[in-house]
C-alpha cells in the first residue's frame, strides 16, 4: 500500500542517516560539486586520501564499513544491498556516502586547524579510552587485515572528534526559526482503496454510523489503519487533508497519487514527538546551513584520493568487528 511504500523508503533513508553518520554533520552531502578530486596511485595500500598533507588510511573506510554493514543487515538482511535508490544499488549509495564523510572530516579538521580549534585535555582521554577500547575488541586476524593500529584508532578518533568540535562551533549561534505546525506530529487513522466506488461505498458506511476501525479493516488489503504523521512524509494533498482535521474529526473523499483515501485524525498535536522533531528539523537546518557555507570552502582543497584501493573495498562484503566505532565514538563528551 501506498502509506506503507513511503513509510518504508523513510526508514531506509533515516537509518542510512543513523548508521552510517558518526554525527549530523557528517550526512548527505554534495561530493565537492564535482570539483577538487584527483585520483592517485601513488600513496601505498594503507593511505586512501590526502589533504594538505595529513592522510586517510584504508582502515578508516573498513571501520565505517563495518558499521554500515553490520547495522543494515540487522534491520534489513544482507538483501538490501541490492535494492535501488536514486538510480543506483543500496551499496553503491552507502560507499558513496562513507567516501564523501571521509573526504569531509579531513576537510573539516584543516578548517579547525586554521581556526585553532582542538580537542582539550579531557576530549583527548575520551578519544584516548575510546582508541583502547576498540582496538581491545579486535582480533589479531582482524587488525592484519588492514593494518589498524592503536596509534591510527586514536588519531580516527580525534579527527571525527575535532570535526564534530567545529560544526559545534560553527553552528552554536545559529538563529533558527521553526514554526509550531511545520514540527507538529499528528496521529490518524485511514482507509485507502484504489477505487472511487469502493471508497465511496467506505464513506456511505462511515455516515451510516458504522465505526472507522470496522471499515478501514474491511477496505485496507493490509490491515493497517493507523499511522504518525509529520510533514513532508507523504503527498501534500494528503498532508493538507489531515492537518486540516482536528482531534475526533473525518475528512470527506481524498484522491492522492492514484488513491483515494478517508482520514480521520486521532491527535491533532502528540506533544512529546512534536517537540522531538522539532529538535530534529532545528538540526537538518543546522546541518544544511553548515553544509552550504562549508562546501565553498572544501571545493577549494586539493584532495587526493587512492581509487585503486577504494574499489577493492566493498560494504557488503566488510569485516564485522564486534565493536562499533559509532557507539564508542558517541562515549566522548566533546564540548
Amino acid at each position: 500500500m501506498e502509506i506503507n511504500m513511503k513509510r518504508t523508503k523513510k526508514r531506509i533513508v533515516t537509518f542510512l542517516i543513523i548508521a552510517i553518520a558518526i554525527a549530523a554533520v557528517f550526512v548527505f552531502i554534495k561530493f565537492f560539486n564535482g570539483n577538487g578530486i584527483y585520483i592517485s596511485t601513488g600513496m601505498g595500500k594503507d593511505v586512501l586520501a590526502k589533504v594538505d598533507g595529513q592522510k586517510t588510511y584504508t582502515m578508516d573506510a573498513a571501520v565505517l564499513m563495518s558499521d554500515a554493514r553490520s547495522q543494515y543487515e540487522e534491520m534489513f538482511t544482507s538483501s538490501i544491498w541490492s535494492q535501488q535508490i536514486d538510480g543506483k544499488t543500496f551499496e553503491e549509495y552507502v560507499k558513496d556516502q562513507i567516501r564523501v564523510k571521509l573526504i569531509r572530516v579531513r576537510c573539516m579538521n584543516a578548517m579547525a586547524k586554521e581556526k585553532g580549534i582542538v580537542l582539550g585535555r579531557e576530549e583527548k582521554d575520551g578519544v584516548k579510552k575510546a582508541a583502547e577500547k576498540y582496538y581491545a575488541a579486535l582480533t589479531e586476524e582482524q587488525r592484519s587485515r588492514y593494518n589498524i593500529t592503536e596509534d591510527k584508532l586514536n588519531q580516527m578518533f580525534t579527527e571525527f572528534a575535532i570535526a564534530q568540535k567545529l560544526y559545534n562551533d560553527q553552528t552554536s549561534l545559529m538563529d533558527i526559526e521553526i514554526s509550531a505546525d511545520d514540527s507538529r506530529v499528528i496521529n490518524i487513522q485511514y482507509i485507502v482503496t484504489d477505487s472511487k466506488d469502493e471508497i465511496e461505498k467506505a464513506y456511505a458506511e462511515l455516515k451510516e454510523g458504522n465505526s472507522f476501525f470496522a471499515i478501514a479493516k474491511k477496505y485496507n488489503s493490509d490491515g493497517e489503519y493507523e499511522y504518525e504523521l509529520r510533514r513532508g512524509e507523504m503527498d501534500s494533498k494528503f498532508e493538507e487533508a489531515a492537518y486540516a482535521l482536528s482531534t475526533g474529526e473525518m475528512s470527506s473523499i481524498v484522491e492522492a497519487e492514484g488513491k483515494y483515501y478517508i482520514i480521520r485524525c486521532t491527535s491533532d498535536n502528540d506533544k512529546a514527538k512534536t517537540e522531538v522533531n522539532k529538535s530534529a528539523i532545528l538540526a537538518d537546518k543546522k546541518l544544511a546551513a553548515f553544509n552550504e557555507k562549508f562546501e565553498e570552502y572544501e571545493a577549494g582543497k586539493y584532495v587526493e584520493w587512492n581509487d585503486s584501493e577504494w574499489e577493492k573495498l566493498s560494504v557488503s562484503s566488510a569485516v564485522i568487528y564486534n565493536v562499533k566505532f559509532e557507539d564508542i565514538f558517541n562515549t566522548i563528551t566533546i564540548n
